[in-house]
């Protein structure tokens, strides 16, 4: 048996064969963190033969080493200073967290009472408002009786001035009046569509920007715009495009303003040689290390859209991607 075990109130700690008692309580100061006038005062004890043998003198402990047990039990004597004092910190210490409990409990049963209120002024609120309500409702409903009865003597007293109308005609042996049907006349309906075109949106015209009209000098050209086939830069308006003297022996075509956009952006997208004579693959970046534009030889992945290679990441990565690569050759504009 090398070592034994502490226990204090269920807090065990193992500690090595001390050789002396002093040597023993010494441990305990330390472990414990005890003063060492505290630990002379803890009871060491030890169970044997359904028994408790207490240590107070080095014969005890060396009676406990012959007998070799290796659990000490700690405990403090209520009559020493150790335990009242510690006994009245904790006294302390509950008085101070009952008046704290105290404190809360008043303070929880104040707000309740604040609560209840809050509720019997909003109950009361609710109550003024149904009734206001109900109010309402019951001068709506007599105001709608009252319309019904006005709208009643209404139609009997036109009734009756029908019913008079038609004895008086039939007494002066009159014609029946009868009331005839509005047609909207056509020239109406043509007023009414120009109305309803002038507040419709009108279209805009197309605007050519930094074009000059060679006729008259209109910058920049507004509505359809005519290029000349046999001389290069004459640009016409529609006003002297139908104007044959200005446009004689001149052969005259729209322009295609979004056949123009398309060729930009396809010399924008098209491959270039850089100084080195190198191929540039504008807009194109590789998926490898970022490289944008690619410049050089450009692999293009056969399974995954999108994906490119340089010629240095195809060669690092190509066997990890795992799907075939082709090369992409150049076109150029």
């Amino acid at each position: 048996m090398k070592n034994i075990s502490l226990n204090f109130f269920g807090e065990n700690v193992t500690i090595p064969i001390p050789t002396t008692l002093a040597s023993l309580r010494k441990e305990i100061s330390d472990k414990f963190l005890f003063s060492p006038s505290d630990a002379a005062e803890v009871i060491i004890s030890y169970a044997k033969d359904l028994g408790k043998k207490i240590i107070q003198t080095e014969q005890d402990f060396s009676n406990f080493i012959m007998n070799k047990i290796g659990k000490i039990d700690l405990d403090i004597d209520q009559n020493s200073r150790l335990y009242l004092e510690n006994f009245n910190s904790l006294k302390k210490e509950s008085e101070e967290n009952k008046k704290i409990l105290e404190e809360c409990l008043k303070k929880n049963e104040e707000l309740k009472k604040q609560k209840e209120e809050m509720l019997l002024e909003e109950t009361k609120k609710i109550n003024e408002l149904d009734e206001k309500i109900k109010l309402l409702i019951q001068k709506k409903k007599k105001l709608r009786k009252k319309m019904k009865i006005k709208q009643e003597t209404f139609d009997k007293k036109q009734k009756e001035n029908l019913e008079k109308i038609e004895q008086l005609q039939k007494k002066l042996n009159l014609p029946t009046t009868t009331v005839p049907e509005k047609k909207s006349s056509p020239k109406k309906k043509v007023i009414l569509k120009k109305t309803i075109n002038a507040f419709q949106p009108k279209k805009s015209k197309e605007i050519h920007p930094f074009v000059t009209c060679d006729g008259c000098k209109m910058n920049p050209i507004k509505g359809k715009r005519y290029i000349c086939k046999n001389k290069p830069n004459l640009d016409f308006c529609e006003k002297c495009f139908l104007d044959k003297k200005k446009t004689q022996g001149l052969k005259l075509e729209p322009f295609d303003t979004q056949n123009a956009i398309k060729e930009v952006i396809l010399k924008a997208s098209s491959n270039r040689i850089n100084k080195e004579g190198k191929i540039v693959h504008r807009m194109v970046s590789c998926d490898g290390c970022g490289m944008c534009p690619i410049i050089g030889e450009r692999f293009k992945c056969t399974v995954c859209p999108n994906f490119d290679y340089c010629s240095n990441c195809k060669q690092l990565f190509g066997n990890i991607h795992g799907h075939a690569m082709e090369e992409v050759k150049a076109k150029f504009i």
